[in-house]
């Protein structure tokens, strides 16, 4: 078994890992920010966030996570992978500890435990001190916790996503036909035998979801182009 703080991994052994938590869905808000893409072809960065972001994921307009990962992301990150299963990570909401409780079975060596637990206090004083963003620790991303999930965070760029394609394809397409495609609000998807005015007013609620959505994806999109993330 192999420290977090050994980076040891190699990229293909550490890559399953990367799928379906907050380093995917961060790559690929970067993928959709066109600022971003803008600061990699140009090396013209607008602020010191977007310089770090840059440091930490590079030019990956062309990339896949898969590519990425082999190519640069596995070097920046790699060895913040937690080999030991944490469960608990808790910063106490009225004083400034932390409570971190790991699962090591007897053979493990004590100082292979030694240094992955100084290695995930680093990284949770990191969040308490600054701003609790993944950007302010982005090493913590494998046992990061945040009220916004990966899967909102999917969702709200898969949003964003479709309603690009249909603006770009569809200019005059209403906001509501994303939200029916996509099944976005069970409550407001129209039915056989509703009235007009009935489906005029689903139509308005479905609306309301997609713009919502849209707009949060658009902040994610933006925000972590200036190094800030996850954050709407």
């Amino acid at each position: 078994m192999q420290a977090i703080a050994s980076g040891g991994m190699t990229a293909a052994g550490s890559e399953p890992f990367i799928y379906g938590g907050y380093l995917e869905v961060w790559f690929r808000c970067l993928k959709l920010s066109k600022q971003y893409i803008q600061n990699c072809r140009t090396g013209i960065f607008g602020s010191q966030g977007a310089a770090n972001t840059f440091k930490l994921f590079g030019c990956l307009e062309h990339l896949t996570l898969r590519e990425w990962w082999h190519e640069r992301g596995c070097q920046n990150f790699g060895c913040s992978i937690a080999t030991f299963k944490v469960r608990l990570v808790v910063a106490q909401r009225k004083t400034s500890s932390c409570r971190i409780t790991l699962d090591a079975d007897d053979e493990t060596p004590a100082e292979l435990v030694g240094d992955e637990v100084s290695f995930l206090v680093e990284q949770m004083r990191l969040l308490q001190g600054q701003s609790g963003m993944l950007s302010s620790a982005p090493k913590s991303w494998s046992i990061y916790k945040s009220r916004i999930t990966p899967e909102a965070i999917k969702l709200n760029l898969d949003v964003l996503e479709a309603h690009d394609t249909f603006k770009r394809n569809e200019p005059s397409s209403k906001l509501w036909r994303i939200g029916e495609q996509m099944r976005l609000n069970p409550k407001a998807m129209t039915k056989i035998g509703e009235t007009p005015k009935e489906q005029t007013d689903k139509h308005i609620k479905m609306g309301h979801t997609v713009s919502e959505l849209v707009r949060k994806g658009q902040g994610l999109v933006s925000n972590a182009c200036e190094g800030v993330f996850p954050r709407y």
